[in-house]
């Protein structure tokens, strides 16, 4: 019996060692998730407003708009080596009004991410931009 747990605690180091190695590699490659985003379920609506095309707000409160402004934070994957660029301005901010009150706010532009007060160099530069200006704002011209 001592053999086989033997067996199995060093299948379990092992399993252990290989998985913390390729959560560690792919956050090297692809960037770093946003963590401390609301629950779709948690959202009452969501304020998403783009200095490049218009200087309004735009409100959305269907599930299918606040789930795809949710959904596109996705993109926001940032370098956890790099230092972002503090003297930058905002082109996007998204903010989510929860069911308890609270006010939870994402400013992008195309290199910098701001969350939580504080700033994070994007992995994939202009994706998130681009994307949003793309679902929320189409046809939109720019902002003179």
């Amino acid at each position: 019996m001592n053999k086989i747990a033997k067996g199995l605690l060093r299948l379990l180091t092992e399993i252990i060692a290989v998985t913390v190695l390729v959560v560690v590699i792919s956050i090297f490659t692809d960037g770093m998730y946003l963590f401390g985003l609301p629950n779709l379920d948690d959202i009452r609506s969501v304020d998403i407003s783009c200095s490049t095309v218009t200087a309004d707000v735009k409100e959305v409160s269907s599930r299918e708009d606040m789930e795809l402004a949710l959904k596109l934070t996705g993109f926001l994957k940032y370098d956890l080596f790099k230092k972002a660029d503090s003297d930058e301005e905002p082109l996007i901010a998204v903010t989510y009004h929860c069911k308890d009150g609270t006010d939870k706010t994402i400013s992008a532009n195309d290199t910098t991410v701001w969350w939580n007060s504080k700033a994070y160099v994007i992995k994939d530069k202009e994706l998130f931009v681009n994307l949003t200006e793309g679902v929320f704002f189409p046809g939109a011209q720019p902002a003179a």
